[in-house]
């Protein structure tokens, strides 16, 4: 554990470190300083939102919704809660009703205050004992790596912008540094894939470089929050509630606990770098798990998923 939270934050000084840097180059070679300082406020703006949310939630209409909040309706999920936190001697989050792409669990923060977000499919899923082990794993990023992912959030934009300014707009008239400018940040704002490989292009890989470590510090606080989990739990009984996400776990999807790509032999070598989660494999190989004779069916598709 300590190994870990001081890998996760030799990454994430480093990333800051550099972002830092990125300042008086940009004045250095010729971007306005009042606009420099402006981004910079305003990176520094958004990533204390990040950090007061956690920088993960993205269910806000959800978050807002009292009847979303009701766990009521969902008594599994509150007995299941109660029970880790007693167990973890933690506070109870606030728990509020998420449907996801895959079933699964998130938390973070709402306005500073924990909350924990739930498909209510996930007990039908992983059952009572997945149920313990899964909020036992979400329970690991509150206090530890919450915050850490949060303040990496935007650095590697901040990075990316820096090398495409000093490479291709330095030196260049006004209107052509403000019209570059305009089109890097237009597609900063962008969620989509194509956008990102704008940037990437742009930014002569500076980009996807920063990225790339900032998610490799993303899958060192999984497996940190998996073996916080190991502590309240069994590892065996976290490694079988993952496996039980991963088998139903196809497709695309950006909000389950076992990341996009699941399965280790489905990634491609940019999932593997990219990816906010290891996989469930090495998942379990840092568990010390092995994989559920139940589960072997369904295992990835690229490693043949009919019948054994």
């Amino acid at each position: 554990m300590a190994s870990l939270a001081a890998r996760i934050w030799t990454v994430t000084l480093a990333l800051l470190a550099v972002a830092v840097a990125c300042l008086p180059l940009l004045v250095r070679t010729g971007a306005p300083p009042i606009y420099v300082a402006f981004g910079a406020l305003a990176i520094g703006y958004v990533s204390v939102q990040a950090w007061r949310s956690g920088g993960r939630f993205e269910f806000e209409s959800a978050i807002r919704n009292p009847e979303a909040r009701t766990t009521s309706r969902a008594p599994e999920i509150q007995t299941a809660l109660f029970e880790v936190c007693e167990r973890a001697e933690r506070p109870v989050p606030e728990t509020v009703l998420v449907e996801m792409d895959v079933p699964g669990a998130e938390i973070g923060y709402d306005d500073g205050t924990p909350l924990l977000a739930v498909d209510p499919r996930l007990p039908i899923v992983v059952g009572p004992v997945g149920l313990r082990a899964i909020f036992a794993h979400e329970l690991g990023h509150l206090g530890h790596d919450i915050h850490t992912d949060a303040v990496r959030l935007y650095l590697p934009q901040v990075v990316g912008f820096t090398a495409f300014w000093a490479a291709v707009l330095a030196g260049r008239g006004p209107t052509a540094a403000t019209l570059g400018s305009a089109a890097y940040l237009g597609l900063a704002y962008s969620s989509d894939r194509r956008a990102a490989i704008g940037r990437a292009v742009l930014s002569l890989g500076a980009e996807p470089l920063a990225l790339a470590a900032s998610r490799y510090a993303n899958r060192l606080e999984e497996y940190r929050a998996d073996a916080y989990a190991a502590r309240i739990v069994s590892p065996a009984e976290l490694t079988e509630a993952l496996y039980r996400i991963a088998a139903i776990a196809t497709g695309d999807n950006d909000e389950d606990v076992t990341g996009p790509t699941p399965w280790e032999a489905d990634r491609s070598l940019v999932s593997s770098v990219f990816g906010t989660h290891p996989s469930i494999e090495r998942r379990a190989e840092a568990l010390d798990c092995e994989l559920p004779a139940w589960v072997r069916p369904y295992r990835p598709h690229h490693a043949g998923s009919g019948e054994e």
